[in-house]
């Protein structure tokens, strides 16, 4: 069996189950001929698995929605962390205050600013302030949010915990957390794989064991994390270092080696992009998308 998987951005350690897989001889166990593809563009994996060229893709819930089309399955969310907006403590009083700020993000249009906006005008709500939407200026960048914020940016939006969260600690800089334990949203900070459905069904006995090899290396990724951290520095040719040591070590948590194709645990972030405005999926074809 050869797959090609395509991931969402550049390799990082969210992507560590795919790596352990193949340098730990869990896909050659398995009969599984592996590569793996970094995208030019964020979307160009879902666009390539629509058409055929590859087997499977990694991408945030949020594109299942925003890209919706009734070819895409997805087969579970194997990473979830948590993340939002990323506030520098020293800019929170600014919208106290009725000032504005400037919020630094990889991907900046429509859908996502309303998604931003949305996190932090619910985190001042529930401290009884008011947060207008013309207080709030997303800037397009790179993924160094915590470069840009140093740089001047009021925040960070897109940020992953196990990752910016992480770098803000090691940098010693003081931030406010905005996810979905304290903004009041359905959690989307996570990674599904994603499928063909017609590739799928006629591979269905394929698919599985394609999944089962990864559900595989994540518990050997929990069981022996220090094989799983030597393994992604020699995949990625760079050396150890104290804090993605704490990346990897982060990360590692985030994995669920049961992950299932399950639209119960995935309909409230549909119903929470709802409730904003940003998408008028409808809850029968997003069910479409998930096996059970």
């Amino acid at each position: 069996m050869k797959f090609s998987l395509a991931i969402e951005w550049f390799l990082n350690p969210d992507h560590l189950p795919f790596i352990v897989a193949q340098k730990c001889g869990i896909f050659d166990k398995h009969g599984i001929e592996f590569e793996l593809i970094e995208p030019d563009e964020h979307y160009d994996g879902l666009s390539e698995l629509l058409n055929g060229n590859i087997q499977f893709a990694t991408n945030e819930p949020l594109h299942l929605i925003e890209q919706y089309d009734e070819n895409f399955l997805s087969l579970g969310m194997f990473f979830e962390t948590q993340g939002g907006v990323l506030l520098k403590a020293s800019s929170y009083d600014k919208l106290l205050n009725g000032e504005s700020i400037v919020v630094t993000t990889p991907v900046s249009n429509e859908t996502t600013n309303t998604i931003g906006f949305e996190i932090i005008r619910r985190f001042y709500a529930q401290k009884g302030v008011t947060v207008l939407r013309d207080q709030v200026t997303f800037v397009s960048n790179g993924f160094e949010h915590l470069k840009y914020m140093n740089e001047g940016a009021d925040a960070g939006w897109l940020y992953f915990y196990n990752f910016e969260g992480i770098e803000a600690q090691h940098e010693g800089m003081e931030v406010l957390y905005l996810d979905a334990s304290n903004a009041g949203f359905a959690n989307f900070s996570a990674l599904d794989i994603f499928v063909n459905k017609s590739y799928y069904h006629s591979h269905t006995a394929m698919c599985e064991t394609f999944v089962n090899a990864v559900k595989e290396a994540i518990a050997l990724i929990h069981a022996s994390p220090e094989i799983a951290m030597n393994e992604y520095y020699a995949y990625t040719n760079s050396e150890s270092s104290p804090l993605m040591d704490d990346i990897l070590r982060a990360t590692i948590h985030c994995f669920n080696p049961d992950f299932t194709s399950s639209y119960t645990k995935e309909l409230p972030i549909l119903e929470f992009f709802t409730e904003i405005g940003v998408t008028t999926l409808d809850k029968n074809d997003f069910k479409n998308a998930f096996l059970h």
